[in-house]
């Protein structure tokens, strides 16, 4: 590697998508529970949104060959898991 080489091989995709994946989430939870104020349809589509999320970090995690959740992409979707979890919470018993 030469001196004046300043490429990163840190992967920065998934992180990005990940928190995409959460921003998403948050998103079209938050309008099924404006279009559906204190209704189980809401509660029902935020279930079925945090499952469908969660399934698309998983596939995210094994597209991108994620060791350890220590990594930047590992932690990038730990947070976004977290992320989606919580925003559950409110559905579930608000």
């Amino acid at each position: 590697m030469s001196r004046n080489d300043y490429r990163n091989s840190t992967d920065l995709l998934t992180p990005t998508l990940a928190l995409a994946i959460w921003a998403a989430h948050f998103s079209l939870v938050w309008a099924a529970s404006s279009i559906f104020p204190d209704m189980p349809a809401a509660r029902w589509i935020a279930v079925l949104l945090t499952i469908a999320a969660l399934a698309g970090l998983v596939w995210l995690w094994r597209r991108s060959g994620v060791r350890s959740p220590t990594s930047i992409p590992g932690l990038g979707i730990a947070i976004a898991a977290a992320g989606i979890a919580f925003d559950l919470l409110p559905a579930l018993f608000g």
